[in-house]
């Protein structure tokens, strides 16, 4: 099965580099560009004709992964060790600057309007990867604390039964269950309390529709409205309302 990642960029690096790790698994490559296979004897032929085949798909999966406009990096070298090891060189953000700038972006990520807790868990993922490839790792505590330190107001209960969890348990993956669960929760909530208040909306307007007369009372005992037959209601509201007759005399031109 043929895989297909993002090629790498100038701002893409990081999420490159775990894609192509996957990608160089799956094709059982990963341990030669990280070095820890190594070339076997040359009297076992087969067992080194295997890995010069997967030496040379290595190299060939980095290669053609990368984009045309940075293919120039690793273009004049074979060996899928030194081209991995000379792209993290060109591309790994490990400026002091850049560390800095990432520091403010992890302090100050804020959970945008209408955005669902997975993807803004996923951006602050994104930046602490991007701090643990500069060599500035972020520790599994700010992390847990970023979640939840800019949720919106209807999450408070939650945040403060989260608060009350021992060290063990406070944990970005764990805390993360939780909010996916509540934010569920409250989405229910606002449908359910929607639906009701359109269901009460519909019967005050039938309360105030006028009916005909000439349905007994036991008939309209039996249309009172219920949410399996206001459908049903509403129709025959519009089909029984009272309307002006209009007298047409076929003699009268």
């Amino acid at each position: 099965m043929e895989c297909s990642i993002e090629h790498l960029e100038a701002d893409n690096y990081s999420s490159w580099r775990t894609d192509m790790k996957v990608l160089l698994m799956e094709r059982n490559c990963w341990r030669i560009v990280t070095g820890t296979e190594t070339k076997p004897e040359d009297e076992n032929y087969k067992e080194l004709r295997d890995f010069n085949s997967r030496k040379d798909k290595a190299y060939s999966t980095i290669y053609l992964n990368v984009s045309k406009a940075y293919r120039c990096v690793i273009d004049d070298i074979e060996d899928p060790v030194a081209a991995w090891k000379h792209l993290e060189e060109h591309f790994r953000p490990n400026s002091r600057a850049r560390v800095k700038g990432l520091t403010d972006d992890f302090f100050s990520c804020r959970i945008n309007p209408q955005e669902e807790i997975g993807v803004y868990a996923a951006r602050i993922r994104s930046i602490v990867d991007q701090l643990k490839d500069a060599g500035k790792p972020i520790s599994e505590w700010y992390q847990a604390f970023q979640l939840i330190r800019f949720l919106p107001p209807e999450f408070n209960g939650i945040v403060q039964y989260i608060y009350r969890w021992d060290d063990n348990e406070f944990k970005f993956d764990k805390i993360l269950q939780e909010l996916i669960a509540e934010e569920s929760r409250l989405k229910q909530s606002i449908k359910d309390q929607n639906e009701t208040c359109a269901f009460q909306s519909i019967e005050r307007n039938i309360s105030k529709t006028p009916r005909s007369k000439s349905k007994p009372s036991s008939y309209k005992k039996n249309i009172q409205p219920t949410r399996k037959n206001t459908k049903a209601l509403i129709h025959h509201l519009f089909n029984t309302r009272i309307k002006p007759r209009i007298n047409v005399n076929p003699l009268i031109i």
